[in-house]
C-alpha cells in the first residue's frame, strides 16, 4: 500500500491522481489518499498536486506501535530520523528515548517533533520518515519513498527569463495538474494553450512529454513565450519537443491551429482586481458579461479543432464580492456548444476575489 501526500488542494491533485493510474484512491485523511496498487516511483516526477509518497510497512495496534517502530528503525540503514504523527497520537519524548535505546547503532533523530516536517529538510538530509496514519483502530507505519523536487518548481516559476505580473500567474504545479487533466498521462500528444500568456501551461506539458502549440493575442507575449520554452528545452536530459507559437486570438482558434489533440488553458479573467478595494458591482457583472462573451466565442472555435473524446481544461472564473458569487460561462452554456461536462474544482487563495474552476470538458 502507498499513501499519497496530497497539496494544498487535496481534491484537484486527487482529481489528478485519478486521471493518471488505474485503481481506486481511498482518502483515509483530508490531505491523505490510499492506494492499493503497483507504483512506479520514476514515473512521480510528472505529478503536479502531489507533495511526497509513501510506502506501508506494517499496520499495528497503538499498544505495539514503539515496539515496531523500534524494530523497523534498526533494520533501516538511514542515520538521521523522523517520525511524523498524522494519527494525532500526542507521542511523548520518552517514545523517541525508548526508540533510541531499542537501536543497537546510531541513529540521530532531526526533530523530537512529530508535526508535519520540512520536506526541504528531508530531502536535504537524506532522511528516514516514518509516517503514522490512523486507519480505524490501528496505525499504519508507512515510510516515505519520494518527496516532490520544491526547489526545482520554485526554479521554473522564478528564473524563467520571461515574467509578466499581469499575466501568466497560474502556479507550475497547477499548469502541471492541468496539462495531466488534458492528457490523461498519455504522452507525445499536441495540447495547445490559446491563451498562453508566459507558457506556464506550455513549459510544464514539455516538461511531460507533451508537443505544444500556443497562441495570444498579446504580441509580446509570443517571442516572451518562446524563450521561456527555449529556457525549459534546454534543461539537462530532457527531449526536444515541438512546439509552435502564433498571435492569434483564441476565438478564431481553428483558423490557426484546425487540429489539436487536447486544450489546457488558463483564458484571459478580466483586470486585476485589488482584495482590499474591489471595483463596484456593476463593473465587475459588466466584466463577467465581456469574459461569458469572449469564452462562448472561444469555446465554438475550439470544437472545431478537437477530435471527438478531446479534452478541454481550463480556469473558468467566479468573481466573490460582496457576499455574491458573480460568475461567467454557466455549465449548461458549455453543453449547449457540444461539450460533456466531467468535473470542476475550484481554486483559490484565501479570501481571493477571483475563484478559478479547474473545469474539466471533452468534445461530444
Amino acid at each position: 500500500m502507498h499513501y499519497f501526500f496530497l497539496g494544498n488542494t487535496p481534491d484537484l491533485s486527487l482529481l489528478e491522481l485519478k486521471s493518471l493510474y488505474p485503481g481506486n484512491f481511498d482518502l483515509v485523511a483530508k490531505e491523505i489518499a490510499s492506494y492499493d496498487q503497483s507504483l512506479d516511483l520514476t514515473g512521480l516526477f510528472r505529478l503536479g498536486g502531489t507533495k511526497k509518497v509513501a510506502e506501508s510497512l506494517a499496520v499495528v495496534e497503538l499498544k505495539d506501535l514503539t515496539t515496531k517502530l523500534t524494530e523497523l528503525i534498526a533494520s533501516d540503514e538511514s542515520k538521521n530520523i523522523a517520525i511524523t504523527d498524522y494519527a494525532d497520537l500526542g507521542m511523548e519524548r520518552s517514545v523517541f528515548h525508548t526508540i533510541k535505546s531499542g537501536v543497537e547503532r546510531s541513529i540521530r533523530f532531526v526533530s523530537m517533533e512529530t508535526t508535519e516536517h520540512e520536506l526541504l529538510m528531508l530531502s536535504h538530509q537524506h532522511v528516514a520518515e516514518f509516517n503514522l496514519i490512523a486507519e480505524g483502530t490501528k496505525i499504519v507505519i508507512a515510510k516515505t519513498v519520494w518527496i516532490y523536487d520544491a526547489e526545482d518548481w520554485v526554479s521554473r516559476d522564478r528564473n524563467k527569463p520571461y515574467r509578466d505580473i499581469k499575466r501568466g500567474m497560474l502556479p507550475p504545479k497547477v499548469a502541471r495538474i492541468m496539462v495531466n487533466l488534458a492528457t490523461s498521462g498519455k504522452t507525445g500528444l499536441t495540447i495547445a494553450d490559446p491563451f498562453c500568456g508566459t507558457g506556464t501551461v506550455l513549459s510544464e506539458a514539455i516538461m511531460v512529454g507533451q508537443n505544444v502549440i500556443g497562441g495570444d493575442t498579446n504580441p509580446d507575449a509570443i517571442p516572451g513565450t518562446k524563450s521561456n520554452l527555449e529556457w525549459i528545452l534546454s534543461t539537462p536530459g530532457l527531449s526536444p519537443r515541438a512546439y509552435q507559437l502564433l498571435v492569434a486570438d483564441a476565438t478564431h482558434f481553428h483558423e490557426s491551429f484546425p487540429s489539436v489533440d487536447c486544450i489546457a488553458t488558463e483564458p484571459y479573467m478580466g483586470p486585476l482586481l485589488d482584495e482590499r478595494n474591489p471595483s463596484s458591482l456593476d463593473k465587475i457583472k459588466n466584466i463577467a458579461k465581456g469574459l461569458d462573451k469572449l469564452y462562448r466565442g472561444a469555446f465554438k472555435s475550439f470544437a472545431l479543432s478537437l477530435p471527438v473524446g478531446g479534452r478541454v481544461v481550463m480556469s473558468i472564473p467566479t468573481f466573490h464580492v460582496y457576499n455574491r458569487e458573480i460568475g461567467t460561462i454557466s455549465i449548461d452554456t458549455l453543453v449547449s456548444l457540444g461539450y460533456n461536462y466531467i468535473s470542476a474544482i475550484p481554486y483559490s487563495k484565501p479570501g481571493g476575489i477571483v475563484v478559478r474552476n479547474i473545469t474539466i470538458l471533452e468534445k461530444k
